[in-house]
């Protein structure tokens, strides 16, 4: 059946296949704060994390930049303090297609929005987990729903660092987001690392008990252990604070991108430990595993 047999406007075909399970959020950070301090770390104190009412977004606001996009997000002023938020559609067919994606970048999606006035629904931002959607498969009744799934292009924006994520993980990164910066000058070892990292690094598998948030593998030998890395999701590697960082065992460390795929499988002693990984903790068919770079296991 085509998409012109289901009669599916275009704007929404992005949308049509919603299966994105709802998931518990993916971090926490507690104990890793108080390591953190204990390392001589700034805990920020400043404006923190508040939630803001949900609120209809027109095409002229966002037009006029009431709306600030930027590489890092999109934000709103409100009470004088600028909130990250994300958007997301207010009329939806959830009965039909599932859950609305959200979106925390001008996506493409969003942009058509910008440019083609009238032609997509409204949207709606927020920086809550719960949400009001105006059902249309039931007259247009407001719903509240959670977990709403990540827009599949502001996935490819942010580099695919964030499989999976749903509007409950985006607020728990919101809330964490300013935890720690070190202050002053800061020491880097020769592959760039700083120079705490492996204090922190044991930390913070120890905090979501070697299990990768990414495909669920547990692993409880010992001296199998060092198969759960730590990946920075922006890249940067001096950059520890807890929002920053990601659980993975090796095998969806090394998908995250090309360049990790190299590093972590291309050659010599890291291919040997991949290949020992593989043969210990083979992929089950079963399993929940995420591929991060094949578009064919995207629910779109």
């Amino acid at each position: 059946m085509s998409w012109s047999e289901l009669d599916i406007p275009d704007p929404e075909r992005e949308e049509y296949f919603d299966d994105c399970a709802a998931s518990a959020p993916i971090h926490s950070f507690g104990g890793l704060k108080s390591l953190l301090s204990s390392l001589g770390y700034h805990i920020k104190k400043a404006e923190g994390y508040k939630a803001i009412d949900v609120a209809d977004v027109t095409l002229e606001e966002l037009r006029s930049g009431a709306m600030e996009f930027t590489d890092d997000g999109i934000f709103v002023t409100t009470e004088g303090v600028k909130r990250q938020i994300f958007l997301y559609k207010r009329d939806y067919h959830l009965e039909l297609y599932g859950k609305p994606r959200f979106h925390i970048r001008k996506c493409q999606t969003i942009q058509a929005f910008m440019d083609t006035a009238g032609t997509i629904p409204q949207y709606r931002r927020a920086n809550t987990d719960t949400v009001w959607v105006h059902d249309i498969d039931d007259g247009m009744e407001d719903k509240e729903i959670t977990s709403l799934p990540l827009c599949k292009y502001c996935l490819k924006m942010v580099q695919d660092a964030f499989p999976s994520m749903t509007t409950a993980d985006f607020v728990e990164l919101l809330k964490n987001a300013e935890d720690a910066e070190p202050e002053g000058d800061i020491e880097v070892d020769i592959f760039g690392y700083t120079k705490d990292w492996e204090t922190i690094s044991r930390g913070f598998r120890e905090l979501h008990d070697y299990t990768c948030e990414c495909c669920g593998l547990h692993i409880t030998n010992p001296y199998d252990q060092h198969f759960i890395h730590v990946h920075h999701r922006n890249g940067r590697k001096i950059d520890n604070r807890p929002s920053n960082l990601q659980c993975l065992c090796l095998r969806c460390h090394s998908e995250v991108d090309d360049n990790h795929r190299n590093r972590l499988t291309g050659s010599g002693a890291n291919r040997i430990i991949f290949e020992e990984f593989e043969s210990k903790f083979p992929k089950s068919q079963n399993s929940s595993y995420y591929n991060f770079n094949d578009d064919n296991d995207l629910p779109f």
